[in-house]
């Protein structure tokens, strides 16, 4: 059994008035059991302003995380707060570590990082939980893949880190209290963990019909569609103009893969060869497509599946992320789908936030496990 114990605080001026009002409301010597460890999700500038750092210090456990554009648990739905999750249990038990910067290729990091959290448990992981940077050359999927390499694939729940700087300038992970841009921190659960995992994404009738082909794409940059630089077929089927990609930040781009499967990829931006930066890899010869997502396609498909969901998570913990595309399809209502997960999860302790890719294990038709980088989606795992 996982208890799940929620706090936050969006006090950025006074930090013992921040670390009094998360101390508080956590009660730990009341609520701890053998074991735990805390995620945190948070405004880059409470890391930069060391409240975070602050209030590791004050607490007798490791604490993994990443920065976001908006966060809630129960009481408080913000744009700018450190919500702090807590994970303790008498059962399970929980390794957490940060990696070495990644330059270009995270395996030998990933690795590394997997060997060291594997050997301080004392029987192999039963879940992962990895908090990813954000990196325009380095893909989210190669961060998975390297993860599932080290670990032989055992399944993973977890996300890329965020920001709401134009630049994505601030996004971070963190350990401990410290922040990297481009470190993998990872969380190890072993024991009688027992997650339920739940996804929804885009719903097939809001797929365009019109489709494409990826003429040439490397990592996460898609060069080429139908021969044309990426910027200009956009801009040929007027959905751009110039460089500016804003517009497509809130239409998922479906791929179908050759083997018949298919992907959601968010676009982020364009660069200045005309490529479109994505969340995630798109391979050679791909056929693509546009899909719609508006408000209501984003609050519909959350309810239902909060709802789906909300007899597993009775007397269970909650952890929840939906992609940032979702959130900009939401305009100057940002805080609709925090609204709709709090009405479903009603007396349920759960953490929600925004990310910048969703790490999801999908349960295969053959009854195995991959683990895939989604985006315009959102996970959730009933712990």
């Amino acid at each position: 059994m996982i208890r799940v114990l929620t706090a936050f605080t969006e006090e950025l001026d006074d930090l013992d008035g921040a670390l009094s009002e998360i101390l508080e409301q956590l009660d730990w010597p009341h609520n701890s059991l053998k074991n735990a460890v805390g995620i945190v999700h948070c405004y880059s500038e409470f890391l930069e302003a060391g409240i975070v750092s602050a209030l590791c210090e004050k607490l007798p456990f490791d604490v993994v995380g990443c920065t976001t554009v908006s966060a809630s648990v129960p009481g408080l739905v913000s744009q700018m707060a450190l919500t702090l999750t807590v994970l303790t249990s008498d059962e399970v038990c929980f390794a957490a570590g940060v990696s070495e910067p990644v330059a270009d290729d995270p395996a030998v990091p990933a690795r590394a990082l997997y060997d060291g959290l594997a050997a301080g448990l004392a029987e192999k992981p039963a879940l992962l939980i990895p908090f990813i940077p954000f990196m325009v050359n380095v893909g989210g999927d190669e961060f998975i893949n390297a993860i599932d390499l080290a670990s032989g694939g055992i399944p993973a729940f977890g996300t890329l880190a965020i920001s709401g700087d134009p630049d994505f300038a601030q996004v971070y992970t963190t350990y401990n209290g410290a922040y990297y841009p481009a470190s993998i921190v990872m969380l190890a659960l072993a024991g009688p963990v027992n997650p339920d995992f739940f996804s929804v994404s885009v719903s097939d009738e809001n797929i365009l019909k019109a489709k494409a082909v990826v003429t040439a794409a490397e990592r996460n940059l898609l060069r080429m569609i139908n021969g044309l630089p990426a910027v200009q077929y956009f801009e040929s089927i007027g959905l751009v103009s110039g460089n500016e990609l804003a517009g497509l930040q809130t239409m998922p781009l479906v791929v179908y893969l050759e083997d018949g499967s298919k992907l959601i990829r968010a676009c982020l931006s364009g660069t200045d060869d005309g490529s479109a930066v994505l969340c995630g890899a798109v391979p050679l010869n791909a056929t693509i497509a546009l899909a719609t997502m508006g408000l209501e396609d984003v609050l519909h498909s959350t309810e239902g599946k909060m709802r789906e969901i909300a007899p597993a998570a009775a007397g269970r913990g909650v952890l929840i992320y939906s992609c940032a595309g979702r959130n900009w399809a939401l305009g100057m209502k940002w805080a609709a789908e925090h609204d709709v997960v709090r009405r479903c999860l009603d007396h349920t302790p759960y953490s929600f936030c925004y990310s910048g890719g969703e790490i999801f294990p999908d349960r295969l038709a053959n009854g195995e496990t991959a683990n895939h980088l989604q985006n315009d989606s959102v996970i959730i795992c009933v712990l």
